[in-house]
Formats: structure tokens, sequence, C-alpha cells
């Protein structure tokens, strides 16, 4: 019988519970369910369930979820999902970021539907690290799609990409209590992943960070970390962080062209520690950076060498 953690009800109407991960960051992560007309929905499972401590916590607090829910396409929120339910409920998208995590070879398929931005280098160690997230899925299941302003009972289903581009919230504005997944947590700064239609992920993630602090959230349920209020406060913080960041590697290529790689180590230094995290940093940077040149102020070639875009 494996440890099961507590159960807490941090709102009406939601219970939570905490499980390990198989990471070293995030090392944890909230499972939530909430009670949508006297149903429960699972909201994110987390990765495959091997000493089968979901199920057993949900055994112990008899509970049989009536519909499982992902905020988003990453692996630890999803990977053992197949485990509780043939379909989910989740954007459309994240059939794409389903398909990309069982596709890694390199850290990022090719072709149609993939991420652009910098994929992992031969030799670097990053194919492995990225190949190895395979071990935290189950199966892929299938995708009820939901779609921006959706009803679950009370809850409202709120699209914002840019931290992955499925990524949803579920907003309840009777007590304004905002289940964000990984949107505004308290403790990260989470990372920005290119887009699959190419769009400016950038853009998508500070639009998504206004729009949630303009709610005033006043309780946030993050998927990593502790319930805070004022999501508002944190939306800001959040904001500032990337226009602080953009501003770090605009100085940065003000005397001269500087590769991806160097600006990456410039960004995140000894943070980045891993394969996986270099790659992580690396697919961060070149989002900022490309946010950059969309706006007209930087520009790169197919080396991914990046350079200031001087006007005339």
């Amino acid at each position: 019988m494996p440890n099961v953690p507590s159960v807490d009800a941090p709102a009406p109407g939601v219970l939570r519970f905490t499980i390990a991960l198989p990471i070293s960051s995030p090392d944890h992560l909230n499972v939530h369910l909430i009670d949508v007309d006297g149903r429960w929905v699972l909201v994110d499972p987390g990765p495959v369930d091997r000493e089968g401590v979901v199920a057993a916590t949900l055994a112990n607090a008899g509970i049989e979820p009536e519909h499982v829910l992902i905020t988003h396409g990453h692996v630890d929120h999803w990977g053992g999902a197949s485990e509780l339910a043939a379909t989910v409920l989740a954007h459309a998208a994240c059939r794409q970021s389903f398909q990309v995590a069982m596709d890694f070879t390199g850290g990022a398929p090719t072709g149609d539907g993939a991420p652009t931005g910098p994929r992992p280098g031969a030799g670097d160690g990053s194919a492995n690290a990225f190949r190895g997230f395979r071990k935290l899925i189950s199966g892929v299941p299938a995708v009820q799609e939901l779609a921006d302003g959706d009803r679950l009972g009370d809850w409202e289903v709120l699209w914002t990409p840019g931290h992955e581009p499925a990524h949803l919230c579920l907003w309840r504005p009777s007590d304004r209590v905002l289940l964000c997944g990984d949107l505004l947590l308290p403790d990260f700064t989470p990372n920005v992943q290119p887009a699959f239609d190419g769009s400016d992920a950038l853009a998508d993630f500070l639009a998504s960070l206004l729009r949630a602090g303009d709610l005033h959230p006043a309780l946030v349920l993050p998927s990593h970390g502790a319930p805070y209020a004022d999501g508002h406060a944190r939306a800001a913080q959040l904001v500032r962080h990337h226009e602080v960041r953009l501003d770090r590697l605009r100085a940065a290529l003000e005397h001269g062209a500087v590769p991806l790689a160097e600006l990456s180590d410039r960004i995140f230094g000894a943070r980045a520690t891993t394969a996986a995290d270099r790659m992580l940093a690396q697919m961060e940077t070149w989002a900022h950076l490309d946010h950059l040149r969309r706006r007209g102020e930087a520009n790169a070639g197919d080396d991914e060498v990046w350079r200031a875009v001087v006007p005339v």
C-alpha cells in the first residue's frame, strides 16, 4: 500500500492532494478535484502512477471522478491520465502536445505541428534527457475539447496560452477562485514554450498573465506551490520579470552578434544544470528573442546567432 497523501479543501467544492514528481523541479504536483453539479472532476492526475498513489488516495477518500481534466500538455500534469480515463477534457491543442511527448527522439518532432524554436543539439545529452520523459507516460488519451468561455458548472474555462499552447485555467467568479495550472505559480516563473503554430508565445503568455490578473482573483490554486491570495499582484510581478528579461537580452545584443546558447547562459546561468534544463532555457530564451524579432529589434539566421536590428 503506497503512502496516501492527505486531502484538504482549499475552497468550497474543491479538494486537493499533493504527489511527488520524479523530476527535480518542480518536485511535486497539486492534484485538484472540483465539484461540478455534484460530480467530481479530477484536474491533472500527474505522470504515470507506478506506485498507485493517485488511485489509492481517491479510493481512500471514496471518490470516483466523473471526468479527468488536463490544464495543459506537459507530461508532469497528464502522463498518467490514461490510467484513469480513456478520454480527457482539454483544449484541442493538447492533442499536439500529447503527440509531441510521445514522439520525442531529440526533444521535439519535426514537420507540421512541431514547436518552432531550437532543437536539442547532437551530443549534448539533451536528446536522452527528453527521451526519458516517455517514462512518465502511461498512454495517450483522447481529447474531449474545451474552449475558452465553456462552462463546467460554476467554473468558466479560460484559454491562457504561452507557458504551453493548450494551457487552460478554471475561474469561479462567484468567490473569485482561480485554478491556475502553471500560469500564476507562487514560487516559480513558468517557462515560455514556443508555439506549434509559430505565433508569438511570449506575447501570448503576457496577455494570459494580464487577463488572469485583471480578474483580481481572491484565491489562486496553483499546480505547484501553496494556494495564495491576490493573483493580480502576482501577475504583475511575472509580467515585470519578463520585461526585465527582454531588457537584458537587448543589452546583450548591443555590442554585436551572440549565439543563442550564450544568450541563454547569460539569462539562466547556473540554474540550468542538466541537459534538459539547458534545452528548456534555450527554448524560453528563443521565445523572448522571437518576440524581439517580431518587434523589429533583433534577428538571426539559421545558425541561431542573434543580432540587434539597428533602426534606419
